[in-house]
């Protein structure tokens, strides 16, 4: 009989951002499914989860049930408030969190592996193509925390770099709803782009009355996101009178066969980044379980730093200076069910947390062709 092998995930499926959260938790399940139907691995992946249902104590809560059941790697936590409760805890107890979803850098603790991207592997190419396309007149907005502080404080940073302007910068509550004065004031302002930063609930409303508002001005302004992925456009359908670009590590349009396997395998659903990186967290665990002979955080990030892991991201490593994942980086625009790939970065992207070696000559040099109002207008 295999040695069974406890994983704790805590993730939460339901509440203000449920859909990320399924489909973290999909990605997780699947890859579980098939380590443990695969002859070549000597243990089987048991696993306890937790579900938060997106309230930040239920985080604490749901890791010390975990722990007590046996798990010493924890995948998932969503949100960077949910990811910061718990690394407390994390080091006192010698767990490892394998964090699969994008977030804004500024972080490295021995206890998390960062798996999902920060701001130079995806807000800095996207702000990047952004200005060069749209112009260099933004409006940021953001859920009240440090995901949407910090990317945005980023993004004012780029903007000005290249002699461009920010005309508003706003923040709300998970599940705000109410966004009228925010889009009377870019309505009347018109910028060349917005970057959303709300979670969950709240970008599903401000997206939909954006559209609405758009539609009536008979204009489509771009609208940008770093953490909006295939498992969120449902929330969004009809919204037709924005542009909705994101940028991520993964897209279903990057790899078709990948999602036809999938989907014979364990059925059609949306297989977005959250899905694949959480998919690919799983396997490297797996793998690095298989060459270290027994579960050891230590013993399992030490492996992982020395071990190039070939993926459907490509080949991936994680840097044992930060823990951080490198990563591949695609823009992609939505239309309709989809998201199409208008732009991809050369190779693979190494994390700077930090952001202490990238380089922003290009914002610089972006100064002189910067333009106002470079938004279409629908001609009926």
């Amino acid at each position: 009989m295999s040695e069974r092998i406890n994983v704790g995930l805590l993730v939460s499926s339901h509440g203000t951002y449920q859909d990320m959260g399924r489909s973290t938790l999909a990605g997780l399940r699947d890859a579980i499914a098939e380590i443990n139907g695969d002859p070549a691995y000597e243990f089987t992946i048991v696993s306890a989860e937790h579900d938060p249902r997106g309230e930040l104590n239920e985080y604490a809560v749901g890791l010390n049930r975990l722990m007590e059941s046996g798990a010493k790697h924890i995948f998932g936590t969503t949100t960077s408030a949910s990811r910061k409760e718990i690394i407390p805890d994390l080091e006192r107890a010698n767990r490892l969190l394998w964090y699969s979803c994008p977030y804004e850098g500024y972080e490295c603790s021995e206890s998390v592996l960062y798996l999902g991207g920060c701001p130079n592997q995806n807000l800095l190419p996207l702000m990047q193509y952004a200005i060069a396309n749209f112009g260099s007149i933004a409006c940021l907005v953001g859920s009240n925390y440090v995901w949407g502080w910090e990317s945005n404080r980023i993004a004012r940073e780029l903007v000005e770099m290249a002699a461009g302007e920010v005309i508003t910068e706003k923040y709300y509550r998970f599940g705000d709803t109410d966004f009228d004065a925010l889009i009377k004031n870019i309505m009347s302002q018109q910028p060349c782009f917005v970057l959303n930063n709300l979670v969950g609930e709240s970008s599903y409303h401000f997206l939909r009355q954006l559209s609405a508002a758009c539609l009536k001005k008979g204009i489509r302004i771009p609208v940008l996101s770093c953490n909006f992925t295939e498992s969120e456009l449902p929330r969004i359908q009809g919204a037709d009178s924005i542009r909705l670009l994101s940028c991520g590590a993964f897209f279903e349009s990057v790899a078709p066969s990948f999602v036809a396997k999938q989907s014979a395998a364990h059925g059609r659903q949306p297989f977005s980044h959250y899905y694949t990186a959480a998919y690919i967290s799983m396997h490297l665990f797996a793998t690095a379980r298989q060459k270290v002979g027994h579960d050891d955080p230590e013993a399992i990030a030490d492996v992982l730093y020395r071990l190039k892991y070939q993926s459907l991201l490509g080949e991936i490593t994680i840097a044992e200076h930060n823990n951080h994942l490198s990563l591949p980086s695609y823009i992609a625009e939505a239309k309709g069910s989809q998201f199409e790939v208008v732009h991809i970065e050369s190779g693979s992207i190494a994390a700077d947390p930090y952001l202490v070696q990238s380089s922003f000559d290009v914002f610089r040099n972006l100064a002189a062709r910067s333009t106002r109002g470079n938004f279409l207008r629908v001609v009926k």
